[in-house]
């Protein structure tokens, strides 16, 4: 089955055959899912060059002999990194060591909004990812509950801050901010002036790996700005196109959103790509939590052991801790009532 890198390829190969190519400098982007937002953010600003994106996110046909050859015409070419297995013949690092002035993308990766937030790789399955309501990110709390037999009441229960003060997810920002900074300048960026403007604007992830549409037009701004390239002095905001939120949306909880000066919420967001059949799903806490007990109980223990799991459930104080903090959180609810 034909992946999505190689209906780009086949797409480029029949413009140039016809001619259709049109736009100076040209400019190729290859990546993940954030590279629609740097080509569309280069596109807007350098209106008349010749941007494509080469998107690598599954598995195909194409080669990276393919890949490479399809490049060399392009006067600029920005690569996000990708690991060997999506295209025959290696990664980011064998497509560099082809064509070496390709410039690096930092990937965008902040956990400060989303410290709850885990991945669960199937042993079984070769570490393939297992999906939830949320796809590949799950809740840490959420799973360790239905680890430790907790029930739906119970797990509701636990989501307050002074659980989340004694797991240490208020302590998360500055070390995401740190290794942000510092994949951005392996990259040879300076984002720490964006950085500051995008905490102080809100929180400005979808999830821990998918940055909202503004930070990759910043982001596309300074790639060009360090490639020599001439900007135009455009607003974003008049021309936005966000790709990414047509995917899952894992909210920033409130009490971790309020940390830092700004308004979260208990909304989380299931992918939907077909916009024309339906406008998406939503799941509240307890719709959550429920739909991901579902998905549980489909596997075996084995399966869920993130790393996080093993780490919490190889340390007595984290299950007392979690069966204190939803005691107390229901009983003062039933108090209340």
């Amino acid at each position: 089955m034909f992946s999505e890198i190689d209906h780009q390829l086949l797409h480029v190969w029949r413009r140039r055959l016809l001619g259709l190519d049109k736009g100076s400098p040209r400019i190729a982007i290859v990546g993940n899912c954030q590279s629609f937002g740097i080509a569309y953010g280069m596109k807007l600003l350098a209106p008349q060059a010749h941007v494509d994106r080469f998107m690598i996110v599954r598995k195909g046909v194409a080669t990276l002999d393919m890949l490479a050859k399809t490049l060399e015409s392009y006067d600029h070419v920005f690569s996000l990194e990708f690991q060997p297995g999506f295209i025959r013949g290696g990664g980011s690092e064998e497509l560099k060591a082809r064509l070496p002035r390709i410039s690096p993308i930092p990937s965008i990766v902040f956990s400060g909004f989303h410290p709850d937030t885990i991945y669960v790789l199937d042993p079984t399955r070769s570490g393939y990812p297992i999906e939830g309501p949320t796809g590949p990110y799950h809740s840490a709390i959420v799973l360790f509950a239905y680890l430790r037999g907790m029930s739906v009441d119970q797990t509701q229960a636990l989501f307050q801050e002074s659980l989340f003060e004694a797991l240490g997810y208020f302590d998360v920002w500055e070390d995401s901010a740190r290794e942000f900074l510092e994949l951005a300048s392996v990259s040879g960026l300076d984002l720490s002036a964006e950085l500051v403007r995008w905490s102080r604007s809100g929180p400005f992830m979808y999830s821990m790996n998918h940055p909202k549409a503004h930070v990759l037009f910043d982001v596309a701004r300074a790639l060009l700005t360090k490639a020599g390239l001439p900007v135009a002095s455009v607003e974003f905001a008049d021309f936005a196109v966000d790709d990414i939120v047509r995917g899952v949306v894992f909210p920033v909880y409130p009490e971790i959103a309020e940390r830092y000066g700004h308004r979260g919420a208990y909304l989380f967001k299931r992918a939907n790509y077909r916009l024309a059949r339906n406008v998406g799903q939503f799941d509240d806490l307890r719709g959550y939590i429920q739909a991901s007990f579902a998905v549980y109980a489909r596997h075996q223990r084995d399966q869920l052991m993130a790393p996080r799991m093993v780490e919490w459930l190889a340390n007595p104080d984290v299950g007392k801790l979690f069966a204190f903090h939803a005691a107390d959180a229901l009983t003062r609810k039933y108090a209340r009532a």
